[in-house]
């Protein structure tokens, strides 16, 4: 196998595990508790974000947010922020040292919130609409499912051997250079060396290269359409001096194994995505 494609399907497979990987941070958050960072009284804290505990939390609407004051000296958590002020959707008051406020969410949105008595302690509420985290969970679901099926046709790949064309493909009449097929263009490429007029003879074999539907092929040398006689699998090409490229093009060819296991991994991953679109939800861990 080309390195090439061994350093394509080594990036699909990290693209995959990736996405597979992000969504395994969802849960159906129906409750969810922060509480203050010891010592968050004194200012420090805001500069590692970690005044709240955890400074970002995701839930659903309809979920119970409790505060709990575990830090030595009373704080509030206070929806809005110490730039403008209480917004008005939630305010706990002062929370006494070992005591809990408790907010039930009603609305989807992110809201940023804040202590009035220490305004560097601040921290952020996302709010989904009720179901976001079992779409998020089906996607994960299917993300994994589709990493799996990569990462086995990846292996597969690397362990079969490739497919050299020239193994394949018989020619005689002209001085032949290469031999290489062209899966994107469904077509074996035959670099030849021609200092008179001739004919190539070519035998094909449809391990590399498969016929159109009524058994025939078309050739092309040096991007020209050329007239030939066909017999079989069996061709026979004219060329003249100086020409220097043959292409058969048929109906589908397999340069190596390793292409059909990055087909298999660029599938899984528009899988992924349209998973994505149909679920309108994001692949992005959150706390």
């Amino acid at each position: 196998m080309k390195m090439s494609t061994l350093s394509s399907l080594f990036v699909l497979m990290s693209v995959v595990s990736m996405i597979a990987i992000a969504p395994s941070a969802f849960a159906a958050h129906h409750e969810v508790t922060i509480t203050n960072a010891p010592g968050s009284a004194t200012p420090g804290c805001e500069e590692t974000d970690s005044c709240f505990i955890p400074s970002t939390a995701t839930v659903e609407v309809g979920a119970i947010v409790t505060w709990e004051n575990t830090d030595t000296a009373a704080h509030t958590a206070t929806a809005g922020s110490a730039t403008d002020g209480p917004s008005g959707v939630w305010d706990s008051s002062l929370i006494m040292v070992g005591n809990s406020y408790s907010y039930t969410t009603d609305t989807a949105g992110t809201f940023d919130y804040f202590c009035m008595v220490h305004p560097w302690m601040s921290g952020t509420l996302i709010v989904e609409e009720a179901g976001a985290a079992d779409a998020a969970a089906a996607a994960a679901a299917a993300a994994a499912d589709a990493a799996a099926a990569a990462e086995a046709a990846a292996t597969a790949a690397m362990a079969a051997p490739s497919i050299d064309a020239a193994d394949y493909i018989n020619t005689s009449g002209a001085s032949v250079t290469s031999i290489t097929a062209n899966a994107d263009d469904d077509s074996v490429i035959i670099a030849i060396d021609a200092d008179d007029d001739g004919e190539l003879s070519v035998t094909l074999h449809s391990k590399v290269i498969t016929a159109f539907d009524d058994g025939t092929y078309f050739v092309l040398i040096d991007n020209e359409e050329v007239e030939f006689d066909q017999s079989g699998n069996s061709l026979t090409i004219p060329y003249e001096a100086g020409n220097e490229r043959v292409e058969i093009v048929g109906s589908h060819a397999v340069p190596e194994f390793g292409t059909i296991a990055m087909i298999i991994l660029a599938v899984a991953i528009v899988s992924i995505i349209a998973i994505t679109a149909k679920t309108r939800t994001t692949l992005i861990p959150k706390l």
